[in-house]
C-alpha cells in the first residue's frame, strides 16, 4: 500500500500540537479543504484543544451527526446537503460532533476484519472536499476511523487519556457508569 495514503495520527499529548494549530491556522481553505479528526473518550482533551485551534483560527460552526447521518441513504443524503446549502459561504469552520454516526452498525456475521465506508459517509467526505472549509470531526472509537476517512483527512488527534497519574485517576472515575451502556464497536482491525 502506499504510504503517502497514511493519515498522520499524533498523541493529544506531543509537542507538534501547536505547529499543528499553526497550520490550521496558515491554511487556506478556499483553495481546497482541510479535515482533522479528533479521536478518542478524553473529552477534556478534545474541549482544550478545540478553544485553542478556536482562538487562533476563529468560530466554528457545531453540527451533530446524528441529526443528519439517517439508516435511510436518500434521507441522508438530503441532510447533508440541505446542511451545505444552509451554512454556505458565510461559515468557514465547521465541527463536525459524534463523528461515530458515520461508520454504521457493524453486526460481526462476517469473516472480513476490512471496515468499508457507508454511502452516508462517502457522501458527506464527498461534499467536505468540494467544500473550501476547515473541518473538524469528532469521534469516540479510533476503529471508527476507514481507509476511506484516512485518504480523505489530512491528521488525526488521539485523545485516549489524561497525562498525569492524578488525571488519569479522576478520568477513570468519570467513565463508570452504574444505568445504561453503550457498547463499543466490536469490529476487529485489519492489522
Amino acid at each position: 500500500m502506499d504510504q503517502s495514503s497514511r493519515l498522520e495520527k499524533i498523541s493529544h499529548r506531543d509537542k507538534k500540537i501547536s505547529a499543528i494549530i499553526e497550520e490550521l491556522n496558515s491554511t487556506n481553505p478556499d483553495s481546497s479543504y482541510y479535515l482533522l479528526i479528533m479521536v478518542g473518550p478524553y473529552k477534556a482533551g478534545k474541549k482544550d484543544l478545540f478553544s485553542k485551534i478556536e482562538k487562533t483560527v476563529g468560530g466554528f460552526h457545531e453540527i451533530d451527526l446524528r441529526d443528519i447521518i439517517k439508516l435511510n441513504e436518500e434521507e441522508s443524503f438530503k441532510n447533508i446537503d440541505d446542511t451545505f446549502k444552509y451554512i454556505g459561504e458565510t461559515e468557514k469552520n465547521l465541527l463536525l460532533k459524534h463523528g461515530d454516526a458515520l461508520a454504521g452498525e457493524y453486526t460481526g456475521f462476517t469473516y472480513s476484519s476490512t471496515r468499508y465506508a457507508t454511502p452516508q459517509e462517502k457522501y458527506l467526505l464527498k461534499k467536505i472536499k468540494s467544500s473550501g472549509k476547515l473541518v473538524l470531526i469528532d469521534m469516540e472509537e479510533p476503529e471508527n476511523i476507514d481507509k476511506t476517512l484516512e485518504r480523505t483527512a489530512q491528521k488525526a488527534i488521539i485523545f485516549d487519556k489524561p497525562g498525569s497519574t492524578v488525571g488519569r485517576f479522576f478520568w477513570k472515575l468519570k467513565q463508570i457508569h452504574v444505568h445504561g451502556h453503550t457498547f463499543a464497536n466490536e469490529r476487529p482491525q485489519k492489522a
